[in-house]
């Protein structure tokens, strides 16, 4: 459990010298990737809209943002991978835009 230095009091006879104050940074998980991954289709499937920690997402494709992913799923013959939250996040926001341009 981390504390601010507001929190914490003094207890009477206890060393806390060796209480670590600062994270340790090898600890830390690496940072998750963010973003989205635009992969061409293999073969005659079209292009698959990936979440940037998907699986399927890894070797190959590009790396946008959610504009760029958003505009990539409006392609024909273009999906949202249903393996990550991009199915769930995109096609969504998606249809919101449905109408409005």
């Amino acid at each position: 459990m981390w504390v601010t230095d507001q929190q914490l009091r003094p207890i009477d006879g206890v060393d806390l010298s060796g209480v670590p104050t600062h994270r340790d940074p090898r600890t830390l998980p690496p940072p998750r990737p963010t973003g989205w991954v635009v992969r061409p289709g293999a073969g005659r499937r079209g292009t698959v809209i990936h979440d940037a920690a998907c699986a399927a997402a890894a070797g190959g494709g590009h790396e946008v943002g959610t504009l760029e992913a958003l505009d990539a799923l409006m392609r024909p013959g273009a999906r949202a991978c249903h393996d990550c939250p991009a199915a769930e996040i995109l096609v969504p926001a998606l249809e919101l835009g449905q109408g409005h341009g």
